[in-house]
């Protein structure tokens, strides 16, 4: 009999109690024991993911692929990296083994992950030391990967077509204050507009190795020493630039953040915050963190086996890009945007529109030999 491990929502819908069969279903053709539990994913994504418990008592990530949510080309993109993995290990990054698959309903069953994702362990400021190093050679790996038989990635972000034309009227219907509010002031801002078709015009230009294409620190997991990552949804040939730029984004976002906190043993912020206050001490967060952004940057640079004169600024304009799009994630949480969300959008911003101003701040004045 299939049990949930607990009265938890997730666990005991009819769309999970589904998922169980169907991954019964897929488990069965790979000689493993039926489902017996099922709980839900410790982080709710855009798709269906539980965490299920074998009669056998092995554990399984399931994941179910919305192709509205994901895109149509996710589920194939996911099965296209567990291959690469499998045919090219010495480039691929450690990852949960794809057990087995139904493409008919979108199904993945992966082995189980148990680790700690990065993006936990830096608020809990738990990151271990080495971490930018081995980021950073590990992109330089995968980079490196052979590109036969894949194809060109195509990441939905940034949405320029949204940007520059306008919403779909469904999608509309669905936004809370907080994105009209933002999605007004995006679109107005023409500025931002033609840097974001700039970087979509780059990065088609360079489309030329293997990448991740959706990298933020929650996809990587640290478990007994061993970095681990996750969700290959938006893998293919693409521009490492997004890659690095992404990493570094997250980095950058997490520092502006902290503008309000004294993590990291930084001092009590003021008060209250003006114009000039406010952005003495993004500066001073920012230049915190800038040391493992170069670290990461210095070990991918050592290690890729490629010359590319522009990848700082490309990498740069990316960093631009993530942080506008970490507001853009945001807006459908709240009815009103933060201002601390504003201001990493504005640094973001700056960045987006003038990314040769800011590749050495950032720490990227290396380039692959």
């Amino acid at each position: 009999m299939m049990t949930a491990s607990a009265p938890h929502p997730q666990s005991t819908t009819p769309a999970a109690r589904r998922a169980a069969g169907l991954a019964t279903t897929v488990l069965a053709s790979h000689n493993r024991e039926a489902v017996e539990e099922i709980a839900p994913a410790a982080f709710a994504g855009r798709n269906g993911t539980w965490n299920m418990r074998l009669r056998s008592g092995e554990k399984v990530f399931v994941k179910q692929i919305s192709p509205q949510a994901s895109g149509p080309m996710a589920f194939d993109r996911s099965v296209t990296f567990a291959a690469f993995a499998e045919q090219s290990p010495d480039f691929a990054p450690a990852t949960p083994q794809l057990i087995g698959s139904d493409t008919a309903n979108g199904l993945l069953v992966f082995e189980h992950c148990p680790g700690t994702s990065l993006a936990h362990l830096m608020v809990e400021e738990t990151m271990p030391d080495s971490f930018p190093e081995e980021a950073g050679a590990l992109l330089a790996r995968l980079h490196a990967g052979p590109a036969i038989g894949l194809e060109r990635s195509a990441p939905p972000s940034p949405p320029v077509e949204m940007l520059a034309v306008g919403v779909p009227h469904a999608r509309y219907l669905e936004f809370t204050m907080a994105e009209m509010a933002l999605w007004s002031e995006l679109q107005n801002d023409q500025e931002l507009v033609a840097a974001a078709g700039r970087l979509r015009a780059s990065e088609r230009m360079h489309q030329e190795r293997p990448i991740h294409g959706d990298l933020r620190l929650d996809q990587f997991h640290l478990h007994n020493g061993k970095l681990c990552v996750l969700d290959w949804e938006e893998f293919g040939l693409g521009d490492p630039a997004r890659d690095l730029g992404m990493l570094a984004g997250e980095w950058i976002y997490r520092a502006v953040l902290d503008t309000v906190t004294t993590r990291g043993g930084a001092s009590a912020p003021p008060a209250r915050f003006d114009d000039e206050s406010a952005s003495a001490r993004i500066a001073e967060r920012m230049a915190a963190i800038v040391p493992s952004i170069r670290r990461m940057w210095t070990s991918y640079a050592d290690h890729a086996n490629y010359h590319d004169p522009d990848l700082p600024v490309r990498a740069t304009a990316h960093v631009g890009w993530h942080l506008v799009d970490r507001t853009i994630t945001r807006a459908p949480m709240v009815s009103r945007l933060p201002g601390i969300e504003r201001a990493a959008a504005g640094v973001g911003r700056e960045a987006l529109l003038s990314p040769g101003h800011y590749v050495k701040a950032l720490g990227f004045e290396r380039t692959p030999r």
